[in-house]
């Protein structure tokens, strides 16, 4: 009797070269030749995008394959010759892992899966786990990739909402500029503006379907379904071969890694919202970087909009303090304290902005100049000297408006909910 078969692979790229989703692909072509039929799309598995372990966009492959107990180890034999096959193993900090686990064994990963996505895992802990439950693994070399691994493999249906049509460069093309043509990556963003998203960043005048690594893939288009994945993956014009492409089911575009919690309660490497008012005066350092506070009942943050987050930083730079808001990012440990390094920005609530100015001249009307803290003021046209005279305070425009505000399209990270996508959220899935 077949039963479902679910197949983790993680942590089969470098630095300089590979993609764990070339790995995978070429696994389950393999699987196929070998009669195996696939079960569902191939998972696209995003965990917690703070790992230190992670190579670029820290994800993790599950192949879904119809198959007899009694196959198991032929199956495992042809995914490990696979990756021994295609993986990076010759680079430090290639280890990769390879998860078998029947669908009735799923719920013992599932926790992992969540976990995976928040935290950083021991491996020692996913191998125990596999043990317990008799959950067949692979670790090649450190064998850290168990744990992405395992967390594919249990990864929760319910939250693959999205899909990523990936096209292949030939071999002979690997680590040569991605010859796409940027207009073409333009109409094809304009024409399925609501199926597809992160396709083209115009406030940079940049492509973002192309990666800038020495991997096997050319190019990738995220879509709300698979078939509007394909469509508009054929809609960009290539100067250069396209081997093959595949399309991946994924937890992209989904805000999952974001935890609700108070300030006290944070720690580094760990996505989270908080809600907090603003207590300090935006700053902004050399490069463009912009800097504030942030505070609850339990203490105090910083908050920082880079210069890749584009425009995104007007909005930071026109907060005061007594501003009410909701900060979307990862916690990291930073010279100056805690800080989350923004990704979204929800403004919950404006306060008035007042200003001081100096008063004007009762003869001429012009500004007068101050002659000294608390020694009033005087004019220089007039030559009116009034001791008695105050600063004014005057309510000023605020520039920026309450609702929520994300960083540049370049600047967004694979498991970040496009702003246009937040239906997404209420999404009765078809596919």
């Amino acid at each position: 009797m077949e039963r479902i078969l679910r197949i983790g692979i993680d942590d089969t790229d470098s630095k300089r070269t590979m993609c764990t989703t070339y790995v995978a692909a070429q696994a389950l072509k393999e699987l196929e030749k070998s009669g195996y039929k696939p079960a569902d799309h191939p998972w696209l598995v995003r965990l917690n995008p703070n790992c230190p372990y992670k190579t670029r966009g820290n994800a993790a492959i599950c192949l879904s394959i119809q198959a007899n107990p009694e196959d198991l180890s032929r199956i495992e034999e042809i995914v490990v010759s696979t990756v021994e096959r295609w993986a990076d193993l010759e680079s430090e900090g290639t280890d990769p892992g390879i998860v078998c686990a029947w669908a009735e064994q799923i719920e013992h990963l599932r926790d992992l899966y969540w976990r995976a996505i928040w935290e950083i895992i021991d491996p020692a802990e996913v191998v125990r786990r596999c043990d317990e439950v008799g959950i067949r693994y692979v670790r090649m070399k450190e064998g850290r990739g168990i744990v992405g691994a395992a967390a594919a493999a249990g990864a929760d249906p319910d939250s693959l909402k999205t899909f990523e049509a990936i096209a292949y460069r030939v071999p002979s093309m690997w680590g040569r500029e991605r010859l796409v043509d940027e207009q073409s990556v333009i109409e094809m963003d304009m024409a399925l503006a609501q199926y597809t998203f992160d396709n083209y960043d115009y406030e940079k005048g940049e492509v973002r379907i192309t990666p800038h690594t020495p991997c096997p893939v050319l190019a990738g288009v995220r879509a709300i379904t698979p078939q509007h994945a394909v469509q508009g993956l054929g809609m960009v014009r290539f100067y250069e071969p396209v081997d093959f492409h595949m399309v991946f089911k994924t937890n992209q575009a989904s805000d999952l890694h974001y935890i609700p919690a108070r300030i006290r309660d944070m720690k580094p490497n760990t996505s989270y919202v908080v809600r907090g008012v603003v207590s300090s005066r935006p700053t902004v350092i050399p490069g463009g970087h912009v800097f504030i506070r942030i505070s609850d009942e339990t203490g105090e943050v910083t908050l920082a909009a880079y210069e890749p987050t584009g425009s995104f930083r007007k909005v930071v730079q026109g907060l005061v303090t007594g501003d009410e808001v909701l900060a979307y990012g990862a916690l990291k440990a930073k010279p100056r304290g805690l800080t989350i390094n923004l990704e979204k920005l929800a403004i919950i609530r404006l306060v008035k902005a007042v200003s001081k100015a100096a008063p004007t001249c009762s003869v001429c009307g012009r500004r007068m100049k101050s002659m000294g803290r608390n020694k009033g003021y005087r004019c220089e046209r007039c030559g009116i000297k009034r001791p008695e005279l105050k600063p004014v305070y005057m309510e000023s425009e605020r520039k920026i408006c309450e609702g929520v505000y994300e960083v540049s399209v370049s600047a967004r990270r694979h498991l970040t909910m496009p702003l246009k996508l937040e239906s997404l959220r209420r999404h009765d899935e078809h596919c």
